[in-house]
């Protein structure tokens, strides 16, 4: 495990990177540890994923039966939703478009 400042990722951040490849590194700010990074390619993704958000697998399912038994959204409607900051208005429908 390597321990690199802020500044240096800030100044190198491909050669911190490319560091990755052979160990861990811990980036301090200040002189103390502000953040970790380690190795990720497409083979780790998902098991980092369900590692660090084990709750993903159940939203994800969750997710999965409201589109079953409601259906979906049209584009109109998520758009406003998320203007609002993703609430929905109580007592409307959404449009469907054709």
């Amino acid at each position: 495990m390597k321990f690199i400042a802020m500044r240096e990722l800030k100044i190198n951040p491909s050669r911190v990177l490319d560091r990755l490849a052979r160990e861990d590194v811990v980036v301090t700010r200040n002189g103390k540890p502000a953040a970790a990074l380690l190795r990720l390619d497409e083979d780790l993704l998902d098991e980092f994923i369900i590692a660090h958000y084990p709750s993903l697998p159940a939203e994800t399912e969750a997710a999965r039966a409201e589109y079953r038994q409601k259906g979906g959204v049209d584009h109109e409607a998520m758009k406003a939703m998320v203007e609002r900051g993703g609430r929905k208005r109580k007592g409307r429908k959404s449009r469907k478009r054709g």
